[in-house]
């Protein structure tokens, strides 16, 4: 190696490159979603924010049963959302803003990882260690800008999911810390570190499920990185595993409904899904190696992927994505083993951070992408947090062949790899950013991308009946149920498009089938009421407004007060 490559900076040089690589990582991530913070709650953000009536009272929402008890698994992330409303009622700047301000902040979370995992023992050896903050650098800045980002960063409600990343890298990142902590430092300096390390784990494990397997991801980064020392090293993690079972447990305490313990525990373990297990997880091969492709090249991204169950190992597509992701966790098991000290011909230590973030990559997609069934199984943000991984394990792989290509100009080629990148992912972001604008952009986005899924053509059917686009609604809400021909929220919504639009006769069969489905729907039995008594059908349609009074919400006060004016005619 070339002695100016190990050449120590001062402290303040050290420091002054720092601020400027952490300022370039968080200007590169601004710019990517400088067009993201106007954009209209969509989808689940309606009911789970703009709709929610618990997040609009924050000191109620921090202690009662609207709160915590509500959803104790994602506590931390609904409070954020009342503190967001108690800020700025629901101007989504606010929100748009947190969330930008999360993913900046996970951005240099993952640049302190890397650069903490060259510090580890058992890699500060390596011929690359002088290239540890491009290396960062490059890994962060990809992470900042990439388009896979967006739907964990843009789509407001899935700041659930941001968050808890970020409390999840950060306890990651004290710990690595609190463990390279030289002897110097004090009892309470260490004990301070360690403390962050548990309230971080503790707030992670009550943001989101998918933090659980946060005390294995610190038990992978001991086996990888640390100096070994026997097991007694490990024991630190055991009060952070202890902390994790609180997921578990409340989950299980949610399910104590079911008949038995059997069936509480096949009731914790599945979400609105009646999918078999081995065949929510051979879909999953296709889901994770669809992951990786987006990640690789991002186009395609969608809302609402189509994913058809897969039933068997011999379908191609389950077995090419199996034989994908078969090699890259086998790269990282071939590169921890041959990166040990004692292998026959080792290879450079970096291979460990390249093996750990590999391995963060199936860790953190073990909860949502296994065999625990979800009713949606694709959703991209749940890439986010395992792309960490992969990040770093790519942004190793640039630096080595950077080193390879010319020793003395390695860091700059990183670097400047780095801001390309950077900037070639920025526009894709960008891009990306104008469809999550509004309901209207990422249905019709969607529902071209997806169009045999109910969803899609559903929402957007709703969405441009409300805006008055009539002939657009009804052909959407059509197309909706030529795919699902029994749901009876389609056909009323078609059959009040109908209605509006002047074909009665279409609106009565449509709303009659509508009935069938939903014969306690107010919408349903308001709008066929009225339709009835003003063609010549007053008896029945009297009858169906007078249900309708008995059931409608006090709060829809101008239909009570519209089907009252009927009736009194």
């Amino acid at each position: 190696m070339a002695q100016h490559e190990r050449q120590p900076k001062s402290g303040s040089a050290a420091g002054a490159r720092d601020a400027a690589f952490a300022a370039a990582i968080v200007l590169l991530g601004l710019f990517a979603y400088s067009n993201s913070l106007s954009g209209d709650f969509v989808f689940d953000d309606l009911p789970q924010i703009r709709d929610n009536p618990a997040i609009r009272r924050l000191g109620s929402y921090l202690w009662s049963t609207e709160g915590y008890l509500s959803l104790p698994n994602r506590f931390v992330a609904y409070a954020t959302f009342a503190m967001n409303y108690r800020l700025g009622g629901l101007d989504t700047r606010g929100f748009h803003a947190v969330n930008l301000a999360i993913h900046l902040a996970n951005s240099l979370l993952l640049f302190w990882l890397a650069v903490l995992c060259f510090r580890a023992p058992r890699v500060r050896e390596s011929v690359l260690a002088p290239l540890s903050r491009p290396m960062a650098f490059l890994a962060a800045a990809s992470f900042a800008t990439h388009p896979l980002g967006t739907q964990a960063v843009t789509y407001i409600v899935q700041r659930v999911t941001s968050l808890a990343a970020l409390l999840y890298v950060l306890a990651v990142v004290l710990y690595l810390a609190w463990r390279l902590q030289g002897r110097e430092r004090s009892a309470l300096s260490r004990g301070a570190t360690y403390a962050g390390v548990l309230l971080a784990a503790l707030l992670a494990f009550r943001t989101k499920e998918m933090t659980f397997t946060l005390p294995l991801a610190l038990l992978l980064a001991e086996a990888l990185l640390l100096e070994p020392a026997g097991w007694r090293r490990f024991l630190p993690v055991l009060p952070i595993a202890l902390l994790a079972l609180v997921i578990p447990a409340t989950v299980l305490l949610q399910a104590s409904a079911a008949p038995s313990a059997l069936a509480r525990i096949g009731a914790a373990t599945r979400v609105d899904s009646t999918l078999g297990r081995m065949d929510y997880l051979r879909t999953q091969f296709v889901v994770l190696a669809d992951y990786l492709r987006l990640l690789v090249v991002p186009t395609g991204q969608n809302l609402d992927h189509e994913v058809a169950v897969r039933h068997t190992l011999l379908d191609p597509s389950v077995a090419a994505s199996a034989a994908v992701l078969a090699m890259l966790a086998g790269t990282g098991v071939w590169l921890a083993w041959r990166s040990r000290r004692r292998a026959a011909a080792p290879v450079d230590p970096v291979a460990r951070v390249a093996a750990f973030g590999i391995g963060w990559f199936f860790l953190a997609s073990s909860v949502e992408s296994s065999v625990l069934p979800i009713v949606d199984l694709m959703y991209e943000h749940r890439a986010y947090l395992p792309s960490v991984g992969l990040f770093l394990a790519f942004a190793v792989g640039v630096a080595s062949l950077a080193r390879m290509a010319s020793p003395a100009a390695a860091a700059r080629i990183t670097v400047l790899a780095g801001m390309a990148l950077a900037f070639l992912l920025s526009s894709a972001t960008l891009q990306r950013n104008v469809i999550w604008r509004d309901e209207l952009t990422i249905w019709t986005d969607s529902a071209g991308k997806s169009p045999n899924r109910f969803r899609p053509w559903f929402n957007l059917g709703t969405v441009l009946a409300g805006r008055g686009d009539l002939p657009a609604a009804v052909a959407a809400l059509e197309r909706a149920l030529a795919i699902n021909p029994g749901h009876g929220s389609a056909r009323a919504q078609l059959g009040a498009a109908l209605l509006q639009s002047g074909r009665p006769r279409d609106a009565e069969r449509e709303l009659r089938l509508a009935l069938k489905e939903r014969p306690d729907d107010p919408e349903v039995l308001f709008n066929l009421g009225t339709l009835l008594a003003r063609t010549g059908g007053a008896d029945e349609g009297h009858a169906l407004l007078r249900r309708y009074l008995e059931i409608a919400p006090a709060g829809q006060v101008q239909g009570r007060k519209a089907a009252s004016a009927v009736l009194a005619r």
